[in-house]
């Protein structure tokens, strides 16, 4: 799931403009793992690059509207089924990783790394920039015909984006949970934040 916090305060989902369960995030990366000392042992630095196809839909029949420098939040005139903004990012994602998978041994005794087989807990930061920014508004008018809109606009959204993520996860399943540190939107503060689930294929 994808939403927004503002003044960093999470109390205001409570009164987000964004609704919370179809508002979602889509992620695919590829992820490569260090380890920190010469021998095995649990703490990694993980790394990678990701594409992100984030969605932010409104509530109360509304749409982003841009007004010079800034963007606001109208009421649309028709009913709306569809008002959804999608931001596409290119990131480069930094964790340290504590992998608690019990090192194997080989035939001589050797110890040698197993990763991903137990307990996992990532905790870093990611920096990226924006790809893209629409919006989709989809509507019947005034004489019963159906509208499909596609508007293309940076809406006067941050281009580059950072922030902090963390997981924790069991083998290659985990909970996954990022916020941009960046304001989403130019002259505001209102910051991305997401929820979801992690799957590690190694």
């Amino acid at each position: 799931v994808n939403n927004v916090l503002e003044n960093d305060q999470l109390s205001s989902l409570e009164n987000s403009e964004y609704q919370l369960w179809r508002s979602r995030f889509y992620e695919l990366g590829w992820t490569w793992k260090t380890r920190f000392s010469k021998n095995p042992s649990q703490l990694y630095l993980k790394y990678g690059a990701s594409f992100l196809w984030n969605n932010l839909r409104l509530e109360d029949n509304r749409i982003h509207v841009k007004n010079g420098n800034s963007t606001d939040i109208q009421v649309f005139n028709d009913k709306l089924s569809e008002s959804r903004l999608r931001h596409v990012q290119m990131t480069f994602p930094m964790h340290f990783e504590w992998d608690f998978s019990r090192n194997g041994e080989y035939a001589d005794g050797t110890k040698r790394d197993r990763t991903n087989q137990s307990l996992r807990i990532g905790l870093g930061a990611f920096a990226g920039f924006k790809l893209g920014t629409r919006q989709y508004i989809e509507y019947t008018d005034s004489n019963n015909v159906r509208v499909e809109e596609l508007q293309k606009d940076n809406f006067n959204m941050n281009i580059f984006n950072y922030g902090l993520s963390a997981y924790v996860a069991y083998r290659s399943t985990g909970f996954y949970v990022k916020y941009d540190m960046n304001p989403l939107f130019k002259n505001t503060e209102v910051r991305n934040i997401s929820l979801g689930l992690r799957f590690d294929f190694n």
